[in-house]
């Protein structure tokens, strides 16, 4: 991130952060690009800022905002309305109130613990990527083959790219929710 910026910079390029999945939070701070040390010009945002009422958003510099908008250049049908308005200013709300920031660095360590324990113990687990609530594993067995057995252990899981499993759980998961998960998991891979 910190090579994007500076290239950007000595470029005249905007550096555009997508946060759509992995912003408000998943990482471990209220979007991934603070976790890195450097600002996007612009930033874009949706789902979890309205947590299931459709919102999407986006925010950039003082600077950008100088020689790209002016009043009325930017609008939309739904834009801002005031359901979707209300949903993401509650949706911060609860974030603040809650600490959901907070309780992901309180168990994203966790569940990073236990997906690094799962590439020591299984061969067919290759290594463990990611961060915050958002991680992955890489896997030598058939994801489709993995996929039917955590099915019949009631668990479910998603491709990422390759033979990658993806890991996104909610906000408010705790620790035995992720024990849960990994049995599971285990079984599955065995």
């Amino acid at each position: 991130m910190e090579g994007i910026r500076k290239i950007c910079d000595e470029n005249g390029i905007l550096m555009i952060c997508d946060e759509v999945q992995c912003g408000m939070g998943r990482t471990g701070n209220m979007f991934a690009w603070q976790g890195f040390g450097v600002k996007p010009d612009i930033l874009t945002m949706a789902k979890a800022i309205g947590n299931g009422i459709p919102v999407g958003a986006f925010a950039m510099t003082e600077e950008v905002a100088k020689y790209s908008l002016q009043p009325g250049d930017h609008g939309a049908t739904y834009g801002g309305n005031p359901l979707a308005c209300t949903a993401v200013k509650t949706v911060i709300e609860i974030f603040e109130r809650e600490d959901l920031v907070g309780h992901v660095n309180q168990v994203a360590p966790y569940l990073t613990k236990k997906l690094d324990e799962l590439v020591d113990e299984l061969d067919c687990v290759v290594k463990r990527k990611g961060k915050g609530l958002m991680q992955g594993i890489e896997i030598t067995k058939p994801l489709a083959e993995v996929n039917k057995k955590t099915i019949e252990e009631g668990l479910l899981i998603i491709q990422a790219q390759g033979n990658v499993i993806r890991f996104v759980p909610p906000l408010i998961v705790e620790e035995k929710h992720i024990d849960e998960m990994i049995e599971k998991l285990k079984r599955a891979l065995v």
